[in-house]
């Protein structure tokens, strides 16, 4: 079971993503998820009632940011890897010892919308994790 799980949704008919945590914040695609060293994260489908938004979607990736892309300059490694995903669910970890309070990583999560022409087509999303 994980620490921290990350709440994945299609806005709409949209190829855009509502994500939430267990604070609920923000229900949008900005969000930032406060985590401690040697958490584990699991990013997965929206399971509430709202969630019929998900339909058609498939969660195929979750990467860390490349830090050598002027918006992802600060961006500091807290995964120990790239999460792994199997049946559309992401697992990863966070490192440990901690980096210090308020270090951020921007990352990638990588999904497909199946009723697309080409449902090989992935599409991105770049939330953030921050340390407590």
């Amino acid at each position: 079971m994980a620490d921290i799980s990350i709440y994945v949704s299609r806005i709409g008919q949209s190829r855009n993503l509502s994500l939430r945590d267990a604070d609920n914040n923000p229900l949008d695609d900005e969000l930032t998820t406060m985590v401690s060293a040697s958490q584990t994260i699991q990013w997965e489908l929206d399971p509430s009632p709202s969630a019929g938004r998900n339909v058609g979607i498939t969660i195929v990736s979750v990467t860390k940011a490349d830090s050598s892309i002027p918006k992802y300059a600060n961006s500091q490694q807290l995964l120990v890897a790239d999460p792994s995903v199997s049946n559309g669910v992401a697992s990863g970890t966070v490192v440990s010892p901690s980096p210090g309070s308020g270090k951020f990583e921007n990352y990638s999560i990588g999904f497909t919308v199946n009723s697309d022409p080409d449902p090989k087509c992935i599409y991105y999303d770049d939330p953030r994790l921050q340390m407590r």
